[in-house]
């Protein structure tokens, strides 16, 4: 609720009107000439009286909008930095992941490699009748895990 007092008090309608009425206590409470016009003559001195607390008035309604303006441009400005600090954040993450997958790609492919290689290394023993696996084909295959 107070939010929208301010809003109210410092908008552009409430300050227009405010400076509007303080141009015209000025005018009809120090221009002599006003003076004498007999309409206006009786209300010099309540010009003169309201022209200050209308200048004081809308000084701090000034004031508020300004200060609530820069509020409103600091908290823009730290959203921006702590979204930019999250997008930092995002593009270390993005580089490592990229990183990690360059390595498990590089591994894939020389495990792929040390396969074939076993491969054709199995297809070129001769077949027999019982298992023909020795010793290092089993050393192979412990390579190739690792």
């Amino acid at each position: 609720m107070a939010d929208l007092f301010w809003s109210v008090a410092t908008s552009y309608a409430v300050l227009s009107f405010i400076g509007s009425a303080l141009v015209a206590a000025f005018v009809v409470g120090h221009i002599p000439l006003i003076g004498r016009i007999p309409v206006v003559g009786p209300y010099v001195v309540a010009a003169r009286l309201a022209a200050y607390p209308l200048l004081a008035l809308l000084a701090f309604l000034i004031g508020v909008r300004i200060t609530d303006e820069r509020a409103s441009l600091k908290q823009a400005q730290l959203d921006l930095a702590f979204a930019q600090l999250q997008l930092d954040a995002q593009k270390h993450t993005a580089e490592a992941a990229e990183r990690l997958r360059m390595v498990a790609e590089t591994k894939a492919a020389q495990a792929n490699q040390k396969v074939t290689e076993y491969e054709e290394r199995l297809a070129k023993q001769p077949a027999g009748d019982g298992c023909n696996l020795d010793d290092a084909d089993v050393r192979s295959l412990r390579d190739i895990a690792r």
